[in-house]
């Protein structure tokens, strides 16, 4: 009897001891550092749209490599706060730019990152680009994304704010960069 004792002692202590080493060896932790982006520059100007883009840039701090399954932009600008313009948003991985909107998952290794190129489009509804973002106001833009680590996945965002002034910048500058 003393034997099966000792027996089940030494199997309950290499259980915990198995589970305390895979407890230990952590996960892939990403965040979007949107407090680090760029601010948002005209990349491209017609009479009725005006698109702007940015970089953003991402880190995996955590102890393990980790997938970034899907990520995508949720711009937050409904009619009821301004109803000039339609809006489209896009992301791209920076170092694998694609034009069609489609995300390819990215394994990003323990304590490195990349960064994203956030692209917002706006088309104006009355035909002048120019006078529907005269009055344009501040638009929140989520980062969402998905993560495929050691633990199940999960989906997480960041989300930052894309002002009317530095639209407003953004056009004075585009504009001034015109007239050279």
């Amino acid at each position: 009897m003393e034997v099966l004792a000792v027996l089940v002692i030494l199997v309950l202590g290499a259980a915990v001891g198995i589970w305390l080493y895979i407890a230990n060896q952590g996960d892939a932790h990403f965040q979007f550092i949107v407090d680090q982006r760029t601010d948002f520059t005209l990349t491209e100007v017609t009479k009725d749209t005006a698109t702007f883009s940015a970089t953003v840039p991402f880190i995996n701090n955590g102890t393990q490599d980790g997938t970034l399954m899907d990520v995508f932009p949720r711009h937050f600008l409904p009619y009821e706060q301004f109803d000039a313009v339609d809006t489209d948003s896009r992301l791209t991985l920076d170092c694998a730019n694609r034009s069609d909107g489609y995300w390819e998952a990215y394994i990003v290794p323990k304590n490195t990152g990349g960064s994203i190129i956030l692209t917002v489009k706006f088309t104006a509804k009355a035909g002048d680009i120019m006078a529907a973002l005269k009055d344009m106001v501040d638009m929140p833009i989520d980062i969402v994304f998905q993560v495929v680590a050691r633990s199940p996945w999960y989906i997480h965002k960041n989300r930052l704010v894309m002002t009317a002034s530095e639209i407003q910048k953004a056009l004075a500058a585009g504009q001034q960069a015109a007239a050279r």
